[in-house]
């Protein structure tokens, strides 16, 4: 099909109605930055996919749908939601191909640092632990004008003025007017949202104090710039309209330049342009600056504590759990995400038609399961969501990683044919002596897709 305006629309309605659901009603799975690695597949996995439809449709009846927009979207809806679960459960799988056996890292002292651990992208062997200690967090540049009365109206004559800005060696001039009356703070932030909405690698705020008021420009980028001094530059020497309004706010009165995060890793001392960065390519450690901002201290004792603490507040012990911890975390993870999935697609009226045949499903399936998962903590409820309690006595996950296998399976029989699950009546049976493909079976919530649109 190629590309038009009328495609793009609704590429856009797909993807702005169905994908990332999850992360917009805030859902926050411990696995959902990883499971996006498994986003894609290889030409092997594609070929899977192909024969797999190939398959079903071979013994699959001949069925008479009636599609309306409700079931179109259901249909749609299920197969990502289904999808997502299975990205999930495979960044829960590690290095190998175990279901559960992804470890974990924790950090001692997570208002300093947080912590990932992605085994994919280490070269060499990873040590289980290091002791992590921060001289400097990263910062941006940051440019404050002069402190001017907010109310006071502004000296310079009504007109058309500009200034030029300079980041990333990219040139982009700033044009504005200049009212009758109008006061500094009125200015400020109408710079302000003039710099923000221009989206050129800088944002702006107002401050405020003491009825006075300044505008704060920063730079998106972080660290010490590779090849000049400065993120960005500001001037009016060569603008088009009028100048001087550069010089009258102040706007580079006082500059302080985007310096590096200093750190040590067990006592050797590195640098980052940023406060993320990786250490032995498979700890992705974040770090918070707003640990100095919440403890600064408000007089000479708290002060005095602070200068005492300061190498505690500024150190943390990283480390991946044990793998009875790292186990738990993972069944933790994935019970949060298949409870997401179930509240995604499922109705609050269980005898809705759209969902009663999933919900009959889940039920039959996770029933199958339920004394297995008992000896994990994990509890099947009523309306087939799942609880967890965490136990110490796990030592052999045979059975917990088998439910996994077939729960993945069952996942990607859901995203083959999401039809599945919505009412349809059988018309005619295959013809057992000569078996052919059809193609369009299963296919066919993609076809409603386009169609409602189309």
């Amino acid at each position: 099909m190629p590309v038009s305006f009328t495609t793009l629309q609704i590429y856009d309605q797909y993807l702005t109605t169905y994908r990332d659901k999850g992360n917009r009603d805030g859902y926050d799975s411990k696995s959902n930055k990883r499971r996006y690695r498994y986003a894609t597949h290889d030409l092997n996995e594609l070929q899977d996919i192909y024969t797999s439809i190939q398959w079903k449709n071979r013994f699959a009846p001949l069925y008479l749908t009636e599609p309306t927009p409700q079931s179109i979207a259901f249909a749609v809806h299920l197969k990502e939601c289904a999808s997502n679960l299975s990205q999930t459960l495979d960044a829960l799988s590690g290095d190998s191909d175990d279901m559960f056996s992804m470890k974990s890292a924790y950090s001692d002292n997570e208002a300093l640092a947080t912590v990932e651990y992605v085994p994919e992208d280490a070269q060499d062997t990873v040590p289980p632990a290091f002791f992590l200690t921060v001289e400097r967090f990263a910062s941006p540049q940051i440019n404050t004008s002069k402190y001017m009365r907010a109310s006071q109206p502004v000296a310079m004559p009504p007109d058309s003025y500009s200034f030029d800005m300079i980041t990333n060696k990219l040139h982009y001039e700033l044009q504005f007017n200049v009212s009758e009356g109008e006061t500094h703070s009125e200015l400020q932030n109408k710079l302000a949202r003039l710099i923000n909405n221009s989206d050129i690698g800088v944002s702006a705020k107002v401050l405020e104090s003491h009825g006075r008021s300044a505008l704060e420009i920063t730079s998106d980028a972080y660290g010490k710039p590779y090849q000049s001094e400065y993120h960005f530059t500001i001037n009016d020497e060569n603008t088009s309209y009028n100048s001087g309004i550069v010089d009258y706010l102040g706007l580079n009165r006082n500059i302080r330049k985007a310096v590096n995060a200093i750190y040590s890793i067990d006592g050797e001392e590195k640098t980052s342009y940023s406060n993320s960065f990786p250490v032995y390519d498979a700890y992705h450690v974040t770090l918070h600056p707003e640990i100095m901002s919440a403890s600064s201290p408000t007089d000479n004792i708290t002060a005095q504590a602070a200068a005492i603490d300061h190498s505690e507040s500024l150190s943390a012990n990283i480390a991946l759990y044990p793998d009875t911890e790292s186990l738990s975390n993972n069944i933790e993870a994935f019970v949060g995400g298949y409870n997401h999935f179930l509240n995604e697609v499922l109705d609050d009226d269980a005898e809705s038609p759209l969902t009663r045949l999933l919900a009959n499903d889940l039920q039959k399936f996770l029933k199958l399961h339920s004394q297995n998962l008992e000896k994990y903590g994990i509890r099947v409820n009523e309306d087939a969501t799942l609880g967890y309690e965490k136990t110490e006595d796990v030592t052999n996950t045979d059975a917990l990683k088998g439910f996994g296998m077939h729960m993945l399976r069952k996942l990607n029989a859901i995203s083959l044919d999401p039809m599945e699950y919505i009412d349809r009546r059988i018309c005619a049976y295959p013809n057992p002596n000569a078996a052919y493909p059809n193609p369009y079976v299963t296919s066919i919530y993609t076809g409603m897709l386009f169609n409602t649109y189309t």
